[in-house]
């Protein structure tokens, strides 16, 4: 990956290159961003642990969860199917956060509390379907996210230690449909308020406000349905959390 020129920390993706990326014309003000963070560091992003991973859902034994893998593999493809088999190292920043476990923990041991056994990756609706047969089937809790940026309440950490991430956004990212005249949008749960400001900007509809939290980075689906917070009058007043 390309480094910034003032520093050896790495520039942030674009949404031209992931959804989950930063507008191009962001770009510095990001770079500016991370350099600050990473300046700002006590300590190695590292958290050492003598657990053994991947961590198991609690009365799975690992040849359970081997097969399940393997199963679930076999269905959705192992390139949509990963093994968290390491200790959580990389905790990244807002715009690169792990899927993983919760970037924030105080300790190794939270860190390890929180912290899921395999990540999936569904493409479809359909593809969600079989993921959730699947963990009923081999009892396998699963913890759903859209980006994973809500970080106030843990990011994309599974609430039950072992669980199995299904990440949303990834391969679920499109913009199906915007109507400007009633002002109503159709979305996967992988586009953030960037991609869908620099979509409208895109196809000329200046007259459209989107209701954003804080930082654009959020998915919309996700902000939607944890009731987060944006700047018009027309925002949810039921949660005072903003990011998703």
């Amino acid at each position: 990956m390309a480094s910034n020129s003032s520093s050896s920390v790495p520039v942030t993706p674009t949404l031209s290159q992931i959804h989950s990326g930063m507008p191009s014309r962001l770009s510095e003000k990001a770079a500016r961003a991370k350099s600050l963070i990473w300046a700002g560091r006590t300590s190695s992003t590292a958290q050492h642990s003598e657990h053994e991973y991947p961590v198991l859902p609690q009365g799975t034994s690992r040849l359970t969860f081997n097969t399940a893998i393997a199963a679930l593999q076999s269905q959705l493809g192992s390139e949509n199917v990963i093994v968290n088999d390491k200790a959580p190292e990389d905790n990244g920043w807002y715009m690169e956060h792990p899927n993983t476990h919760d970037m924030m923990s105080v300790s190794a041991d939270a860190s390890h509390e929180f912290v899921a056994s395999a990540v999936t990756y569904p493409g479809s609706v359909p593809e969600v379907q079989m993921i959730v047969l699947w963990a009923n089937k081999y009892l396998i809790p699963i913890f759903p996210i859209s980006m994973g940026r809500n970080l106030g309440y843990g990011g994309a950490a599974p609430r039950v230690r072992g669980s199995v991430v299904i990440d949303l956004g990834k391969r679920m990212n499109r913009i199906l449909d915007i109507a400007p005249d009633d002002y109503t949008c159709l979305l996967e749960p992988g586009v953030s308020f960037y991609g869908l400001y620099e979509e409208m900007q895109k196809r000329g509809y200046d007259h459209i406000w989107i209701d954003t939290p804080d930082l654009g980075g959020g998915s919309v689906i996700g902000n939607t349905l944890d009731r987060g917070v944006g700047y018009t009058v027309f925002h949810d007043l039921g949660d005072t959390e903003d990011f998703c």
